[in-house]
């Protein structure tokens, strides 16, 4: 079984922010895959189904984004899951926009979201993507930042970046092992570019 969690906070408010692009890239690939999301509990939105004969599970922690390992890891725990199984996807101001990174394992980076995660599995070597929405250019602080939505401009990246994850999240399952890989998501009328 594969465990895919797309990490971002919950209500309406929050929904189009650069915080939520987890929740955006798991909802893009609940759509392509028809693996429908349903609301459990209070903690969790779920859904499980498959894709190319592997079991899926998607997962949308329902806690604030510094509290996504409270609601995830018991379900990966009562799962039984390895790292290798686990994607987690989320944002990174660490990265410019458009940017799409894979990676095997690593650190927090000083993403809350992640941070909660690993203190609450107890390790750190599970798959991630991290989706790049760049820094602020004004005298924003970064709370208010990662809370604000896309300029009208930036959309058209982030749509492509969107896509680039999904394709992505294919490419994972479907080889199993995959080196770590770096993508963006360029303003053009085909829409991307890979930077191996």
């Amino acid at each position: 079984m594969w465990f895919i969690a797309g990490l971002g906070n919950p209500g309406s408010e929050y929904e189009t922010t650069r915080h939520n692009l987890g929740f955006r890239a798991l909802d893009l690939i609940s759509s392509r895959w028809k693996i429908p999301l349903t609301t459990r509990g209070r903690m969790l939105t779920q859904g499980r189904g498959s894709y190319r004969g592997e079991q899926i599970l998607l997962a949308k922690p329902l806690g604030y984004m510094n509290k996504s390992g409270v609601f995830l890891a018991p379900l990966i725990k009562q799962e039984g899951l390895e790292g290798s199984r686990i994607l987690v996807i989320v944002d990174d101001m660490d990265l410019p926009l458009g940017t799409v990174r894979f990676r095997k394992k690593g650190r927090s980076a000083g993403h809350r979201g992640m941070e909660s995660i690993i203190n609450h599995l107890g390790f750190d070597d599970f798959l991630r993507i991290r989706l790049g929405i760049g820094k602020p250019e004004d005298q924003r602080d970064n709370v208010s930042y990662v809370l604000s939505g896309f300029d009208g401009d930036e959309e058209p990246v982030i749509d492509g970046m969107l896509e680039i994850v999904a394709d992505l999240v294919e490419r994972i399952i479907s080889e199993g092992e995959m080196e770590p890989v770096t993508m963006t998501a360029i303003l053009k009328s085909k829409g991307t570019e890979e930077e191996l």
